[in-house]
């Protein structure tokens, strides 16, 4: 594929479509996906019975705040429960999803494919590398040359010989402190944006610092920060002026954790997570201060316990729950529709 047939248009796992065809937009979820490079063992005894039993309600009670400590719990391998969850949101008037698990997430690209026929969803697959405790031993002797050239023939040639193509450089993870493989990343993906166009999407580390020590890095490498996305600023940008500080740069700013409540986990970060009241505050605020058009927002769900099958919020919640008390709060329907239609139509098209 030549790059001037993706200009102007967005790439689903299904081919190329109009980003008038986009609609409604989850610009950050995961189908199906192998999240278990976040598992630790636990040394207990008992700790080690309920961190290895499958989901089910009867525990959920313990899953609600220990997050990401159920190795079962991050794990979507299902492609059936996959397609009943996600036409909870094409039920609900959504149209678009777009699927982050990239490699280090057990990408399945023709899964995805899958999913889109059943559903009627048009999905757009992410590319690059997750963080680094996802990362294989053969990441430590890749080149920035080399991972660019993976990125981008993901793109243009498709993942592996399916010859079903990613749409968005993404999610790319990095921890925190950044490792040296998670910048090497950084920069290659950076490379892989210039050369097709597509959008990128970053996962920061667990720190306050992290999303701005991402800007410096992709903008010395030549990213278009004003076609890049930083994930999680729910958990990851908690400080007001640090929100705006971002926002001036350009990028995007994605609220990707609607639905999660409660505590963060102490052993990866002590923060106060906001709820979903509380993100609604914070992205009147940046409209407010003129940042409508950068704002971004999703479920993130790559938990079991997300999903209604296992007593949770599911991928309608935003439609269902999120939307009628954004408007309660002023909200218009304008602004609504930029977040949910026009933002991602205009990040998600190739230049």
């Amino acid at each position: 594929m030549d790059r001037s047939e993706l200009a102007g248009r967005i790439q689903t796992v299904l081919g190329l479509i109009d980003p008038e065809a986009l609609g409604i937009t989850l610009p950050h979820e995961h189908l199906v996906s192998d999240g278990s490079c976040w598992f630790n063992e636990p040394g207990e005894a008992t700790t080690k019975a309920i961190v290895h039993q499958p989901v089910t309600v009867d525990i959920l009670w313990w899953l609600r705040y220990n997050l990401f400590q159920n190795r079962d719990d991050m794990l979507l391998l299902d492609e059936q429960e996959a397609i009943k969850e996600a036409m909870q949101f094409k039920l609900a008037g959504g149209a678009s999803i777009v699927e982050m698990s990239n490699i280090g997430l057990g990408r399945d690209a023709a899964a995805l494919a899958r999913i889109s026929r059943a559903t009627g969803l048009k999905i757009i697959m992410g590319s690059g590398y997750y963080l680094a405790a996802s990362h294989g031993p053969e990441m430590d002797t890749k080149t920035e040359e080399e991972i660019t050239d993976e990125i981008v023939r993901d793109i243009m040639v498709g993942v592996g010989n399916t010859g079903i193509r990613a749409g968005v450089v993404g999610e790319i993870g990095c921890s925190w402190p950044m490792t040296d493989n998670e910048r090497k990343s950084l920069r290659a993906s950076a490379r892989a944006q210039q050369l097709t166009g597509a959008h990128l999407n970053v996962h920061p580390g667990q720190a306050e610092d992290a999303a701005m020590e991402i800007i410096q890095i992709l903008d010395k490498a030549g990213a278009d920060l004003s076609r890049t996305t930083i994930d999680h600023i729910d958990r990851a940008v908690r400080e007001p002026e640090n929100r705006i500080k971002l926002a001036k740069t350009g990028c995007y700013l994605e609220y990707d954790l609607f639905g999660r409540e409660g505590y963060y986990p102490t052993h990866v970060r002590l923060i106060d997570l906001p709820n979903d009241a509380h993100r609604i505050n914070e992205i009147m605020e940046l409209i407010d201060k003129g940042y409508l058009n950068q704002i971004l927002i999703s479920q993130d769900i790559w938990n079991k316990t997300q999903r209604r099958t296992y007593g949770g919020w599911g991928y309608a919640h935003i439609m269902h729950n999120t939307l009628p008390v954004m408007r309660a709060k002023g909200m218009t329907e304008e602004q609504i529709h930029t977040i949910m239609v026009d933002n991602p139509r205009r990040a998600f098209a190739f230049v």
